[in-house]
């Protein structure tokens, strides 16, 4: 099936709609968007404020579709509605791959609320309204059609690597896919976990592998993408790691989080180059080289309109903005401190606790989502 992309836009509530009214929101500062605080769910259809996370992923705001949270250890895919409460458009309450029947392996689809996840970690919008969701710890792409609130199995069945050299995608495998992002034409990229691979699914329904050996390790800068090591994480229980942005210069930002860096890859070219991060883990070297830097498992990644790079340094419980034209690196949210606190006062005095996502909403501001304190915050601009 081919992702087909046709423009039609809607919008959700901006955060003067939905912010805590005792929240300064003055240019700067940072308040909490969503969340009580508290790990669990609340059975869906309250405020934002008054809606329960656990360890929410990211949030995706798009012009193209409301915005959707997710919540990856209630293993639930919510949607922001106009009025501001939370609706559950896939997932329910068992964790598992699909509903009983497997009726998401063929079209129509099944409802949304049938189909059991299990930890999702990223999402995007098509411009015809489609979502689509890196289905993590069950191997799989699903869409969901907001007019239908159909979900479908899209690419990946059981977990494994099959899919080259844009081969036909219908017997395409996965291993944790994490991230995915598209281009103008339809092109969909995939961070292919447990693979170590970053692999694009084609408008015409082919698979190829663009970046990566398939070795964990670092090696390859200067030269072939797919001659490259990558290191995301693996292991029988790992956690979710791995980013991608596509630049407005046309190439591909890559997490590359056990690397503690951010590469890119030239499409054109087919090369990849380190542009942040010296390898070490920790923190270090705001406002000098981005390359000489020290990040901490970077999880997440998201443009600006200026063009600068915005990483979710997930470890070092901060955000970090690297000005790519200039090469350098500055904290912009966070202290390096863990914790919770800040909320009505200026974002890099504030603390947060394992942001593992962030975004620019379609108001410009920035949402972060505080992951271990089971909220998202939002920083005013």
């Amino acid at each position: 099936m081919v992702l087909m992309l046709l423009f039609a836009a809607c919008t959700g509530p901006t955060p003067d709609d939905t912010a805590a009214a005792a929240c300064d929101d003055t240019v700067g500062n940072i308040c909490t968007w969503a969340g009580t605080g508290d790990a669990g769910f609340d059975g869906g259809d309250n405020d934002l404020l008054a809606s329960m996370f656990y360890w929410p992923m990211d949030v995706e705001f798009s012009p193209y579709g409301d915005p959707i949270i997710i919540d990856w250890n209630n293993h639930k895919l919510r949607l922001v509605e106009d009025d501001g409460t939370i609706t559950t458009i896939m997932g329910n309450d068992f964790v598992g791959d699909g509903p009983a029947d497997l009726s998401d392996l063929t079209m129509p689809g099944a409802p949304g609320t049938t189909v059991s996840l299990n930890h999702p970690t990223d999402v995007i919008y098509l411009p015809d309204g489609t979502l689509v969701s890196a289905s993590w710890h069950t191997h799989k792409i699903r869409t969901w059609d907001p007019a239908t609130g159909n979900v479908h199995v899209h690419c990946g069945l059981t977990p494994g690597f099959v899919g080259e050299d844009y081969a036909p995608a219908v017997d395409a495998r996965f291993a944790m896919p994490k991230a995915v992002d598209v281009d103008a034409e339809g092109n969909l990229y995939i961070i292919d976990m447990k693979n170590q691979r970053v692999r694009v699914l084609t408008p015409e329904f082919t698979i190829a592998t663009i970046a990566g050996n398939g070795t964990k390790g670092y090696a390859g800068d200067g030269a072939a993408a797919l001659e490259a090591n990558l290191s995301f994480p693996t292991g029988a229980q790992p956690e979710p790691g791995g980013a991608i942005a596509l630049g407005p210069d046309g190439k591909l930002y890559v997490a590359d989080t056990e690397n503690h860096r951010i590469r890119v890859i030239d499409l054109e070219a087919g090369t990849i180059d380190t542009v942040a991060g010296n390898g070490t883990p920790g923190f270090g070297g705001d406002g000098g080289a981005a390359v000489d830097a020290m990040l901490n498992f970077p999880r997440d990644l998201e443009f600006d309109t200026d063009g600068s790079l915005w990483v979710a340094d997930t470890d070092n419980h901060a955000v970090r903005r690297i000005d790519l034209a200039a090469g350098t690196i500055g904290t912009e949210i966070g202290t390096n401190v863990k914790g919770f606190a800040g909320d009505g006062a200026p974002a890099t005095e504030a603390q947060l606790d394992r942001p593992f996502g962030i975004e620019f909403g379609n108001d410009g501001n920035v949402y972060v989502t505080d992951t271990y304190n089971h909220r998202i915050r939002v920083v005013y601009r």
